[in-house]
């Protein structure tokens, strides 16, 4: 590098007519500076293309036709530049970042949805008729229907009847027990039997039937061993009881039945019942009393022989 520089050198003190002065030192400094660039590319011609030759070329041209004026004073605005003292200046502390207050957020009213009006009825639209207002027609409330309340067993108003009954029964004077002659009964709707005694106990040969309180019965019997018996069945039911067997028994325990007696009454029912407040709602005509009259002996009779042929 030293060679190249030197052999530049003497290149131009060989041309006298180059004044150093005329352009500067630092022109000259330029123009040699810019000679080594040259070789150094003519030296690698074959690595470097062209085109960055003719660019190198270009900056050369361009820096050499510069005056010296000009490159004095940026060298001298460099070395100012360089020289300046340098102040130390304290580091201002940045200010505090204060965060911008947030305004409250306004309370948001609700639009208030207006009732929109009612749709005016276009004009050309027929116009509808009224009717009548319509009378508001009571509903007829069904009337709960009564329930029937059942009509008791009581005496019909048809009391005729057609009564055989011996007045009269022949009795021996110490007896405890009579059996009753048959008697006859007929009549319409349902018989009712009432017999009582004055000093016996009635017995009909079959005990006590008690009905069915609001259920129709067919036969009832109250009052069997005692001295006021009741016989109610269908038709002349009541009737073919008294005349079972020997017929009604009347007896005592404690004395003798003779001058005593026995009372019927018979009485035609709606329905079949026992009930003793139906003896008196018969007819006085159906009443009949049968008397127990003892036979005519007494102590002083006297056996006679009778003599067998």
């Amino acid at each position: 590098m030293t060679f190249e520089f030197e052999l530049i050198n003497a290149r131009v003190a060989k041309h006298a007519h180059i004044d150093l002065c005329a352009f500067g030192y630092y022109t000259v400094f330029i123009i040699v500076f810019s000679g080594k660039v040259i070789l150094a590319f003519v030296r690698n011609i074959g690595k470097i293309t062209l085109k960055k030759v003719l660019v190198a070329l270009s900056c050369l041209a361009l820096i050499s036709v510069l005056p010296s004026s000009f490159a004095a004073d940026v060298i001298d605005t460099l070395i100012a530049v360089v020289d300046a003292p340098v102040l130390d200046t304290p580091p201002v502390d940045p200010a505090p970042v204060v965060p911008a207050e947030t305004p409250a957020p306004e309370p948001t009213v609700a639009p208030t949805q207006l009732p929109t009006a009612a749709a005016t009825p276009d004009a050309t639209a027929p116009a509808a008729t009224e009717s009548p207002a319509a009378t508001p027609t009571s509903t007829p409330t069904p009337t709960p229907t009564p329930t029937p309340t059942p009509t008791p067993p009581h005496a019909i108003a048809n009391q005729v009847m057609n009564i055989k009954v011996p007045n009269s029964v022949s009795v021996d004077p110490r007896a405890h027990t009579v059996f009753l002659p048959q008697m006859y009964v007929a009549s319409t709707g349902n018989l009712l039997i009432c017999a009582s005694s004055t000093l016996g106990i009635l017995d009909a040969h079959v005990m006590d039937v008690a009905g069915t309180k609001g259920t129709p019965s067919a036969l009832e019997i109250s009052g069997s061993y005692s001295p006021y018996l009741r016989i109610s069945g269908l038709g002349s039911h009541a009737a073919y009881l008294i005349n079972s067997g020997p017929g009604m028994r009347v007896f005592s325990n404690s004395r003798a039945l003779a001058g005593s007696y026995v009372q019927l009454r018979f009485v035609a029912l709606s329905e079949v019942s026992s009930d003793p407040k139906l003896c008196n709602d018969g007819s006085p005509s159906n009443t009949r009393t049968i008397h127990l009259r003892g036979l005519d002996l007494d102590l002083n009779m006297v056996k006679g022989d009778v003599s067998l042929k």
